[in-house]
Formats: C-alpha cells, sequence, structure tokens
C-alpha cells in the first residue's frame, strides 16, 4: 500500500546497528541528487452528495493507481509503543518508481537512506557510517507485513486482499468534500499466528481518493504514516535508485536462507 510505504521499513530502519557510532571525516553518503521534475498533482474530483460505498472508493483508488509510474512526496511518522508517552519520529523524502524502486531520504532525526534497487534493500546510517544490505525478496518474506504493504500503486488491491470496513464519513466541508476512516484487517483464514493480527487504517478525502495519512497497529505498536505533497510522474535520475556504500563503511549482510 502507497501511503504505507516504510511502516515496516521505519521499524526496521530506526533499530540498532551492530557497533556504536563513529567520528569519520568521509561519514556523509555518496548519494545521488534526485533533481527530479515537478510531475503533476493528484486528480481532484468533483463534490459529490452520492452515498459513498466502498465500491467507489476502490475504483476511484484503481484510477489513481493506474496513473502512478514514478512518485515522489514528503513523509512523516510516528512510532508509540503501549505504555509509552515516548513517540519517535521520522521525516524525509520519499521516490519511488514501479514495481519496487525506492528511495527514502531521512532528514529527522538524523540523515539516514534506504534504497531499494530491485534486487537488494540497502539501509544507510550516516552518523555510524554503516550499511545493512538485505535482499529484497528475502527480506520481503521475512516481514509479515511487507507482503502488500509497501508498494504505492496498490491501494485498490488492499480494500480486496483484507477485511476492509468505511469506518467514519465526515460531513461536506466548505470545499464540498469529505473525509473518510477505512479500516482493513486480515481476513480470518490469513490470520496465523500474532504477526498476522495487524489493523490499518486509512484517511483520505473525496477530493483526490488518495490515502495519504494512515495508522498501523500491530502488536504494542502504532505506526502513523502521513504522506504530503504528492506529485505523480516527474521525472526520475537514473541514479536514484542506485546505491554504492561508501569506501570506508562497515557493510553488514543479512544472512541468506539457505
Amino acid at each position: 500500500m502507497g501511503n504505507l510505504l516504510g511502516a515496516v521499513l521505519l521499524v526496521m530502519t530506526t533499530s540498532s546497528f551492530a557497533k556504536p557510532a563513529k567520528t569519520t571525516a568521509k561519514a556523509a553518503a555518496k548519494e545521488a541528487k534526485i533533481g527530479a521534475a515537478a510531475g503533476t498533482a493528484l486528480t481532484e474530483y468533483e463534490p459529490s452528495t452520492s452515498t459513498l460505498t466502498l465500491e467507489i472508493i476502490s475504483k476511484r483508488f484503481a484510477e489513481t493507481d493506474a496513473k502512478i509510474d514514478t512518485l515522489t512526496a514528503t513523509f512523516r511518522q510516528s512510532v508509540r509503543m503501549d505504555g509509552s508517552d515516548v513517540v519517535q519520529t521520522v521525516e524525509g523524502d520519499v521516490v519511488f518508481k514501479k514495481p519496487d524502486l525506492l528511495r527514502l531520504t531521512h532528514t529527522i532525526p538524523e540523515p539516514q537512506t534506504v534504497v531499494s534497487d530491485g534486487t537488494y534493500l540497502w539501509v544507510y546510517r550516516n552518523s555510524t557510517n554503516q550499511v545493512i544490505q538485505s535482499r529484497l525478496e528475502t527480506w520481503r518474506k521475512s516481514e509479515p507485513l511487507a507482503q502488500g504493504l509497501l508498494d504505492f500503486g496498490k491501494s485498490a488491491d488492499l480494500l480486496t486482499r483484507y477485511e476492509t470496513v468505511i469506518t467514519t464519513i465526515s460531513a461536506p466541508g466548505a470545499d464540498g468534500h469529505r473525509t473518510f476512516t477505512l479500516t482493513l484487517k486480515p481476513k480470518p483464514a490469513d490470520r496465523k499466528g500474532d504477526a498476522a493480527d495487524f489493523v490499518l487504517t486509512m484517511n483520505a478525502s473525496t477530493k483526490n481518493f488518495f490515502p495519504g495519512d494512515a495508522t498501523l497497529r500491530v502488536g504494542r505498536a502504532s505506526i502513523r504514516s502521513r504522506f504530503e505533497g504528492v506529485r505523480l510522474n516527474p521525472a526520475i535520475p537514473a541514479g536514484a535508485f542506485k546505491f554504492t556504500p561508501p569506501a570506508d563503511a562497515d557493510l553488514f549482510k543479512s544472512p541468506e536462507p539457505k
């Protein structure tokens, strides 16, 4: 799901690396500069007083999904654990190209880069000059929530893949548009163990039907993801989805299944 992109990535990439931070003058990544062209804004629909149904929402989601080839946006994610007042927040930029090319650039709380080149997932933490390299397919299989939740351009698929209900619909605002909330859960047949027990809420407006605000509730964690400044199909530099670890960085490769 597009707006959940990075919800699981956030947990993964903000976990502790193997060694304490280094002080090195070469700690900055040799990153590709993302000079993407402007692209286009999300399609805006005329206000309507018609009954809002899952069928209509799914149709609108599918229309947006079909238009996405590349996408850029800014994101803000926050994680809260039950019983704790501490909120962990990450902010940055996302660049995406179908089907699975991705670049997340964290600016808060510290510089960090996540790149999916279609084969490997790279995580680079500037402050420690450390890189984690995982085979993308292996990582997807190891993360129970990864399948179907980490792809932009597949929002409509989620509504059929999971048990989905409309939980709230607001009254029309000054612009005539309504906001609505969808709640998604695994279907009973797919609930195999605690890892599959999650609740995803997606918030959107009838103005553009883009679920740019979502909260994933899994276990004791609540992860909220918000995307703003979404632009569709900007020109993305060829090097945006390539990552070469700095020569002096510590490289940790995730184990491959035998």
